[in-house]
């Protein structure tokens, strides 16, 4: 025996050590295919939460904000999102790495197949409406959530340039006018003889609307395009003088 196996045997004796039981690195490698596992469905909430603010948003207003394309697409971006996809990506990575033979794979082979599972639960989520459940919730539970990420609500609460949107509370259609709650729960008289219903759908009372036109006074708003919401917007809390 060499001197260094009796310096090894002589320590392993001395330090008392034992080896460990096969159960414990079993429950080791289950413990980080369990946590790959969470953290990339999180990544596709994540993703999902991306493709469901981003489709949300109208890319052809913001001529009416003087700004460019360029720009709106740096002012629109969900990047609460984006950083915890990527959060979400690299503790995937960490977690994989250290499952029984993540160790074999390179970064870049890991990193990719997350993200790229990450994106498939992502768009199935976004397809069955999942991700509008966790946007319901966060807008409930989470008060400052509004103010973190950019969505329609910011986009078209702009009377002054043109934009306005809300929820439909009375129809006076002897008058061509509607009364319209916005989002921030002002009162609106919306004047609309000359306004032009996108897709010619009727509007009816409770209905959320986006106006383009122009402010006549602090609560009356001429209308020259009205766009009846769709998606989400039954996440936003309707008029609640409603019948």
């Amino acid at each position: 025996m060499t001197d260094i196996s009796k310096e090894t045997l002589k320590k392993i004796k001395n330090e008392q050590v034992h080896p460990k039981p096969r159960w414990y690195f079993l429950t080791r490698n289950y413990f980080y295919w369990f946590m790959f596992s969470f953290t990339t469905a999180l990544g596709g909430i994540a993703f999902g939460m991306i493709l469901l603010i981003t489709s949300d948003l109208d890319w052809d207003i913001y001529p009416y904000l003087g700004i460019s394309l360029p720009e709106a697409v740096v002012i629109s971006l969900p990047y609460l999102w984006i950083v915890l996809l990527i959060f979400f990506l690299f503790i995937t990575y960490y977690h994989f790495t250290h499952t029984r033979t993540g160790y074999r794979y390179r970064f870049i082979v890991i990193f990719f197949l997350s993200f790229l599972t990450s994106a498939l639960l992502g768009f199935y989520f976004y397809q069955y409406g999942w991700t509008e459940t966790v946007e319901r919730q966060l807008r409930n539970r989470v008060p400052a959530y509004q103010r973190m990420v950019y969505n329609r609500e910011n986009q078209w609460t702009h009377p002054e340039r043109g934009l306005l949107c809300g929820v439909v509370i009375e129809i006076m259609p002897e008058k061509n006018r509607l009364l319209l709650e916005d989002y921030l729960n002002k009162k609106w008289e919306i004047s609309s003889n000359q306004a032009r219903v996108r897709d010619n759908m009727p509007l009816a009372r409770n209905q959320h609307i986006k106006i383009i036109g122009h402010q006549i006074s602090e609560s009356v708003f001429k209308a020259t395009e009205i766009r009846i919401t769709r998606g989400y917007y039954q996440l936003i809390p309707t008029y609640k003088g409603r019948d």
